[in-house]
């Protein structure tokens, strides 16, 4: 058994239902879908969050997305975990 991988499923589905409870929608595929959000596990990096909405329409509202990405960083902060920021705010990244 791989125990990494089974690790990061773990953290994948903890991390699903933090943000459920805290009232976010978590698409059930990795693609998020109007507004709600996609989550899953990459092996290299960890458990990937980003929020469904257009590029266009991330840079149009930046006050919306900054909003946002601070509302997911303190559930997943206040709920013990590591969170970095990649791609300018698009992806939140989870390593435990």
């Amino acid at each position: 058994m791989d125990t990494a991988s089974s690790a990061g499923r773990d953290l994948e589905e903890l991390v699903r239902r933090e943000l459920t409870a805290a009232g976010f929608t978590v698409e059930p595929s990795l693609l998020p879908a109007d507004g709600g959000l996609g989550v899953w596990h990459d092996p290299l990096r960890g458990v990937i969050v980003t929020w469904g909405n257009t590029a266009e329409q991330l840079v149009k509202h930046a006050t919306v997305r900054n909003a946002v990405q601070l509302a997911l960083r303190t559930v997943l902060v206040r709920a013990g975990h590591q969170v970095k920021v990649e791609f300018d705010g698009l992806e939140l990244i989870i390593t435990s």
